[in-house]
């Protein structure tokens, strides 16, 4: 009778010790995808302030290189539509996902 009750505890006490390892490597991991998602949003939208303000450049330097006040922003503005409808047309195909899918088993395989 002793014997099983030190064999429950054991089992009890293993049990509790593995609940609480799994426990923090799964704090660990959320932890790890919310930080990566939140500096992932910021660099975003850094990148997006230094684009928003690059094409505004680019395209005062082409009204300044032709002379008009809105031929820059109207050629900026149709690079823009070309990058988008490539961007979305790819998507569309579905070599986006692929490409994406591709590259997410890239980084699974480096992180093993």
């Amino acid at each position: 009778m002793i014997k099983i009750d030190k064999l429950i505890d054991s089992i009890t006490s293993y049990l509790k010790i593995r609940f609480d390892i799994l426990k923090i490597d799964l704090i660990e991991k959320i932890s790890s995808s919310i930080s990566s998602v939140i500096s992932g949003f910021i660099l975003f939208f850094i990148l997006l302030f230094v684009l928003a303000f690059a094409s505004l450049t680019a395209g005062s330097i082409l009204n300044f290189y032709f002379e008009s006040e809105f031929l820059g922003y109207a050629i900026i503005t149709g690079i823009y539509i070309v990058i988008f409808f490539i961007i979305y047309f790819t998507a569309k195909s579905g070599r986006l996902k692929k490409m994406i899918e591709k590259e997410l088993l890239k980084e699974k395989e480096k992180s093993k």
